[in-house]
């Protein structure tokens, strides 16, 4: 293991070990690594796992591999884990209320501060509410939940805050108390659990010290992502400008330090239920993901005409790491080659994925049938005569095959005898002529014309009715 790599992980142990202590947050998982890789618990503790250690192909694997069990999840977890990479590099804050928050189905959330010992307010605490009070000033219609528990003379957090608000005019209508929450994981569970019960909050923004608030979005959009894994449903909530109490002036600036990340994802493990999981990979890192196997689902069409294009509708080609613990879906970059519509059979098509020097490939089969032709006839007059009249058709066989010059014979009937096969040449171009005898009975006759087909062309014919008068 390199050095640096070694003292992450030895960081990142200690400050789980310290929250661990604090949380008791934990859940038993699969000894054995291969057995729990397979499995959604053990593939989010992966992903939390590589993020802290800033391996985001790893951690892409690991998200990606949850779409064999759960697409939904998988799509969850990629626009989670997507959003914590940038506020782990940079973040906005605002220490004023900004300008263009919605004036409807808006929610400020105060995050709550330890009380003093005789559970009244903290200076902490009050003057994130102060903040609040700026806000709430400015967006009247907004509403404020005030979250946070861990009692003190019987008084929580959301309860004192819940008050102060009161007291300085805020309606008891506007406020939202939760005071069950001892931390921020709380905090973002509890409080986004409750604005998921209304249809009415569509986005909300934390007021929170400036220190403070990186890690609480991440939670609060790691919350958001728990309870639509639970209701199975999607919610649009959206979280918004922050509004911060400055008392760190380069917050946000920078990207956050190794221990700061790690200490985060130790919050976010626990929020997940998978502590367990998350700890057995500080202890011991995953194998090193190989790619083993290359997995082919054939395309919805399978079957051809002489000239079409490949159709890809339907194709899925599945990258499998370590003989099946991990997968993607790299449909859109594996190569395809083999295709040749050219001519009538079967044929394999070959998907080929490259990933880490190693490269494996996987095949489906399809067929070419001929290609449908067309026949226009056109005759070289309207009006025959009975023994004057000779008339003249001209057959022109066609096709949609793109390059395919038609090929083989063309023979002319009349009421059913033949009376001329024309061989078509890569010059005539499909085009034929027939010059008829002279028809000496008068009434309707009938002229049939065959096309015989080829190698790539299906056969066709046509009829013309003949009066002679």
């Amino acid at each position: 293991m390199e050095p640096i790599r070694t003292v992450r992980v030895l960081a990142a142990t200690v400050v789980m070990a310290v929250f661990v202590a604090l949380t008791g947050g934990i859940v038993v998982e699969p000894a054995s690594h291969a057995a729990a890789a397979a499995s959604p618990t053990s593939l989010k503790a992966q992903a939390i796992y590589f993020q802290q250690d800033r391996n985001t192909a790893r951690r892409d694997l690991a998200v990606a591999s949850m779409a064999a069990g759960s697409a939904w999840e998988y799509t969850l977890w990629s626009g989670f884990v997507e959003s914590w990479s940038t506020i782990n590099n940079s973040m906005v804050m605002n220490s004023t209320v900004p300008d263009g928050l919605p004036k409807k189905g808006h929610v400020f959330v105060v995050l709550g501060s330890a009380l003093k010992s005789s559970g009244k307010i903290s200076v902490k605490f009050e003057r994130r509410l102060k903040v609040t009070l700026k806000a709430l000033k400015k967006y009247p219609k907004s509403k404020v939940l005030v979250t946070g528990g861990a009692p003190k003379k019987g008084h929580t957090e959301g309860e004192v805050g819940y008050q102060w608000l009161v007291a300085k005019g805020i309606a008891k209508s506007r406020i939202i108390v939760e005071k069950r929450a001892s931390s921020t994981i709380g905090n973002a569970k509890n409080s986004m659990a409750i604005l998921a019960k209304s249809s009415a909050y569509t986005s909300y923004s934390l007021i929170s010290d400036s220190s403070h608030l990186r890690r609480a979005s991440i939670l609060f959009d790691a919350a958001k992502v728990l309870v639509q894994e639970k209701s199975g449903k999607p919610w649009g909530i959206q979280r918004l400008a922050n509004v911060a109490y400055m008392d760190m002036k380069s917050a946000g600036k920078v990207p956050l330090a190794d221990w700061s990340v790690s200490y985060t994802a130790g919050n976010v493990a626990a929020l997940f239920d998978v502590t367990s999981g998350y700890k057995k990979l500080l202890a011991d890192a995953p194998a090193k993901a190989v790619l083993t196997s290359v997995a082919v689902t054939s395309p919805t069409k399978v079957t051809y005409t002489v000239g079409q294009d490949l159709s890809t509708k339907g194709l899925a080609v599945t990258a499998l790491y370590n003989k099946g613990v991990y997968s993607r879906d790299v449909t859109s970059t594996a190569k395809l080659s083999g295709f040749d519509s050219s001519a009538v059979g079967t044929g394999t098509v070959k998907a080929t994925y490259s990933d880490g020097g190693v490269s494996k490939s996987a095949s489906f089969t399809y067929t070419i049938a001929k290609s449908a032709s067309t026949l226009a006839l056109k005759r070289s007059t309207s009006t025959v005569k009975a023994g004057v009249t000779r008339l003249t058709v001209t057959a022109t066989v066609g096709t949609n095959a793109p390059d395919v010059v038609p090929a083989g014979s063309v023979k002319f009937y009349l009421d059913g005898t033949r009376l001329k096969t024309v061989t078509l040449t890569d010059a005539a171009a499909g085009v034929s002529k027939y010059r008829f005898p002279k028809i000496k009975a008068k009434g309707t006759h009938r002229i049939v014309v065959k096309y015989s087909g080829s190698d790539v062309l299906a056969s066709t014919r046509k009829e013309l009715a003949v009066v002679v008068s």
